[in-house]
């Protein structure tokens, strides 16, 4: 019975460490729009990393449905490796596969999971701000320090 109590305290020991771990992963960009700042926090993933590294960059948005800001990508990302499938809520940056551009929700979009999304990450602060851009707008887009 020791035995069992013993590596049950190192699996949870384990547990925390690997928590803690995953928190130094964490990399948050933001989108600086005219006075205002958008922090999103990033998924790890193989889509993120190639992304994190076209920046920093200016990228042009266009709202689309009433519910999302979309922009390109400024070159062609493999999305081989990237884990599809998402739910489309406000807050949600992601990745359109068929089209292989991405996007931000600013409004929810249904309640299952969408297997042409694929998740990058999701805003912390400034969805409201992002959602009252009208027509074209420029963010220029950075690693938060």
């Amino acid at each position: 019975m020791k035995k069992w109590r013993i590596l049950a305290v190192i699996a949870m020991l384990l547990g925390m460490v690997g928590s803690a771990g995953a928190k130094e992963d964490n990399v948050k960009i933001k989108l600086n729009l005219e006075n205002q700042t958008v922090i999103i926090n990033l998924n790890n993933n193989s889509a993120t990393q190639q992304f994190l590294k076209m920046l920093p960059r200016q990228f042009e948005f266009s709202d689309f449905a009433g519910e999302e800001k979309i922009t390109y990508f400024p070159e062609p990302i493999s999305l081989e490796n990237a884990p599809r499938g998402m739910v489309a809520k406000a807050g949600k940056m992601f990745i359109y596969a068929p089209w292989k551009n991405w996007g931000i929700f600013y409004k929810d979009h249904g309640t299952t999971p969408d297997s042409s999304l694929i998740e990058m990450g999701e805003v912390e602060s400034g969805l409201d701000y992002l959602a009252n851009q009208h027509g074209k707008f420029v963010a220029y887009i950075e690693v938060c320090k």
